[in-house]
């Protein structure tokens, strides 16, 4: 039987403590990448490609499989839906929208929650930037805070399948948000291959600023 298998998102912690935990365990930093696979300094690449695999490995490709079923990262047998799953997979998926708004600093001041949620709500889904606030306001106060500190979406806020194909929309009439938690998921992998291909490219230097500060600020280094 081989040494445990921890998973660490927090790299300071990890260069602080892998010489003493690597003796008996094995730490995994991304779904596929171990602590050995490091090399400091990290290359600004290096930071993209944990910040990517991380939010694809330990998040957006999880809730799509618990919703969707279908292939897991790596190996292993395909994984079936898990019926009712829909306000679990809204749990997990939110955060990237908030993430977001925090790594391309779209908001000035660290505590503008609300802020910084909505403006990465409006970068991930553009056609919000032309939405009734209410729908905005939904999003955040209803869904998001509504699951984070309550465990239940607010009045107004439910999941179903809009008829244009879209991950959510808004009914004014009704003032009611819909979420789709089969689509969400893919929304927002396909919005994080797009962000990352954008850091890649070296001529995008204010994005890769913007985002190495905050990789470096919440990763300790």
């Amino acid at each position: 039987m081989g040494p445990p298998v921890v998973r660490c998102a927090h790299l300071l912690f990890l260069w602080r403590t892998n010489r003493r935990l690597r003796k008996v365990a094995q730490m995994k930093i991304t779904w596929k990448d171990q602590d050995t696979d490091l090399v400091y300094p990290l290359m600004i690449e290096k930071k993209i490609d944990i910040f990517y695999q991380q939010i694809l490995g330990w998040q957006l490709h999880v809730a799509d499989l618990i919703v969707n079923g279908g292939e897991p990262l790596g190996s292993g047998a395909r994984v079936e839906c898990i019926d009712h799953s829909g306000f679990a997979v809204l749990q997990i998926c939110l955060s990237y929208l908030e993430t977001i708004g925090k790594y391309r600093e779209l908001v000035k001041g660290e505590k503008q929650y609300g802020a910084i949620f909505r403006a990465g709500a409006q970068d991930v889904f553009p056609n919000l930037k032309k939405a009734p606030k209410k729908m905005v306001d939904a999003l955040y106060y209803g869904a998001r805070c509504g699951l984070y500190h309550n465990s239940r979406t607010a009045r107004g806020v439910g999941l179903g399948q809009p008829p244009d194909g879209s991950a959510i929309a808004y009914d004014p009439v009704q003032q009611t948000l819909v979420l789709s938690p089969e689509r969400l998921p893919k929304a927002l992998k396909s919005h994080l291959e797009g962000y990352r291909a954008e850091l890649l490219d070296s001529d995008n230097v204010h994005q890769r600023q913007c985002f190495e500060r905050q990789f470096d600020k919440d990763f300790g280094l």
